[in-house]
């Protein structure tokens, strides 16, 4: 994903945004999904929100992240994390795989054997109609594919509710539309804890990190992340299955205690 223009390097998100005063980076292992997301490479610093058109979009960021968006009005806030986290999976040598909202499971090993699924109205059936193909352009195909068919309404199926947050999870309102914003990174002083978040939106954007009050970071507190332009409930908080032992998760963030 990183970009090299002549002898320069992409800045990363870890080296864009150094923790607020006195706090530190929650330490992770470096295979873990967090770790690999502080590596994000950044356009320079005054570039700004654009969509899948080119048109520049009123759409305020503290960065964002060097990630094509396509040329279609696909890769909007579900899909984007939904990319993030295949990317990881299959740079693992693992085989993403992630529901349709009519439940269908989709998945990397499948497609790139040659199977296809056909849609007939809610009912998704698999036909094998391709020559097998494990390329980066198939993948990109597969994840186009699955923009079409997964939105906030199917992550739900893909992950398990947490009481609490690190980096690697995303907050979800699901709905049509609905909205999901994934923790890119964390940091602690104490008993405070900041996060940044990153997020696509409508239509199909770039994705970047949302601007947080402390440099681009937000202190965790209330009942609401207030990401703009929609504030999300620490409620909807989501955690991806499956992390084994290098789970972040037995560091132990919970969530702020909820207002009565």
């Amino acid at each position: 994903m990183l970009v090299l223009i002549g002898l320069l390097r992409a800045e990363t998100i870890q080296e864009a945004f150094p923790p607020p005063p006195g706090a530190q980076r929650v330490s992770l292992p470096d295979d873990d999904f967090g770790a690999w997301l502080r590596q994000l490479p950044l356009y320079p610093s005054d570039r700004q929100v654009h969509s899948y058109r080119g048109d520049l979009l009123d759409m305020p960021a503290a960065r964002v992240v060097e990630m094509d968006v396509g040329t279609r009005d696909l890769q909007q806030c579900a899909d984007s994390i939904l990319r993030l986290r295949a990317t990881w999976e299959r740079s693992r040598g693992g085989s993403p795989a992630f529901h349709y909202t009519s439940g269908y499971l989709s998945t990397w090993t499948a497609w790139a054997s040659g199977a296809r699924p056909v849609v007939s109205g809610s009912t998704v059936t698999t036909r094998q109609s391709a020559a097998a193909d494990a390329s980066d352009a198939s993948f990109v195909r597969w994840l186009t594919d699955l923009y079409m068919y997964a939105g906030t309404r199917s992550l739900p199926l893909d992950s398990l509710a947490d009481q609490q947050v690190d980096p690697g999870d995303f907050l979800v309102t699901p709905g049509s539309p609905g909205h999901a914003v994934l923790i890119l990174d964390m940091a602690v002083a104490g008993d405070k804890r900041w996060v940044l978040v990153g997020q696509g939106y409508m239509p199909a954007m770039d994705f970047h990190v949302v601007t947080g009050e402390a440099e681009g970071w937000f202190l965790v507190q209330g009942d609401v992340l207030n990401t703009a332009p929609i504030p999300m409930p620490w409620s909807g908080v989501r955690r991806w299955p499956g992390y084994g032992v290098a789970d972040p998760r037995a560091l132990g963030y919970p969530l702020p205690a909820r207002s009565q």
